[in-house]
């Protein structure tokens, strides 16, 4: 299976009717952080970057009055079911997908507001490159706003990940995977942003709830479908280590329950920084 079939297939997890109702307020707090960062006016023009199946984007849609957001991603699968998830609910006005290279992206010079891009940011082939098309459609002060995960070391991925690297003898972490840690280090996020030229550059690290409403068996499950970079370590995972390894990992995640749901505690860094004007 080819690196884009890949996320094809974890794209339509996301989506898929078997976790919809779970994970519907999996990355709600996520979400919030980034758009709180955004400062969202009724009427900004949005580009959300690496928009996935349409998750923030229809979080941004419901935040508008007036104004749009144009979703784009390089994946042809997730950019049409967030076309269809935007007509399901009713936000297909306000919403315009786009399948297209963030390092190219089709839109004007300065015709957007605002750019969002919510764990994306550390997977772009060229950071350099895509910062300078968003400065190039950002208009003169204009924001964008990244977030993007924090160190490995944090109790989602030890319950999880570290798990099947710890107890699978031989097992790593696929290189690729490691790129998702790429801005954990305390100001290399911002640091991107000003490279790129933007002024009024802030960073922060916070630690905000991921809320899963069911089981930790099921969590883990899904988390096994919709992790793309990690499918080789988990498809290492010998049949005689599977119990072992699912055991461990329901426990740990299972220490987060809280009423009628798991809220495991994440690490993510947000970095926003404007045009100048």
């Amino acid at each position: 299976m080819t690196e884009r079939n890949t996320w094809d297939v974890a794209g339509r997890a996301r989506v898929s009717g078997r976790w919809a109702e779970h994970a519907r307020l999996w990355n709600k707090a996520m979400t919030d952080a980034l758009l709180s960062a955004a400062v969202l006016s009724p009427n900004s023009v949005v580009l959300d970057l690496a928009a996935g199946a349409g998750d923030p984007t229809f979080a941004i849609a419901e935040r508008l009055v007036g104004g749009c957001v144009i979703a784009l991603d390089s994946s042809h699968a997730s950019i049409s079911l967030a076309r269809a998830g935007a007509g399901q609910l009713g936000l297909g006005s306000k919403i315009k997908c786009v399948q297209a290279d963030a390092q190219a992206i089709p839109l004007a010079q300065d015709c957007v507001d605002r750019v969002t891009c919510r764990c994306g940011i550390m997977f772009f082939r060229d950071t350099g490159l895509v910062l300078s098309e968003v400065l190039r459609v950002l208009r003169p002060g204009g924001r964008v706003t990244c977030l993007a995960w924090g160190p490995f070391q944090q109790p989602f991925f030890d319950a999880t990940v570290g798990v099947a690297l710890r107890l699978v003898e031989g097992a790593q972490m696929p290189g690729q995977a490691w790129e998702m840690f790429r801005f954990a280090e305390s100001g290399s996020l911002g640091g991107a942003l000003r490279s790129a030229g933007f002024a009024n550059v802030r960073e922060e690290s916070l630690t905000v709830p991921r809320i899963w409403t069911g089981s930790a068996e099921e969590l883990w499950a899904y988390q096994q479908e919709v992790s793309t970079l990690c499918q080789p370590l988990f498809n290492s995972i010998r049949a005689e280590s599977r119990p072992r390894v699912d055991a461990e990992v329901s426990a740990l995640l299972s220490r987060f329950r809280s009423g009628n749901a798991l809220r495991v505690p994440v690490n993510v860094i947000v970095a926003a920084g404007e045009r100048g004007v």
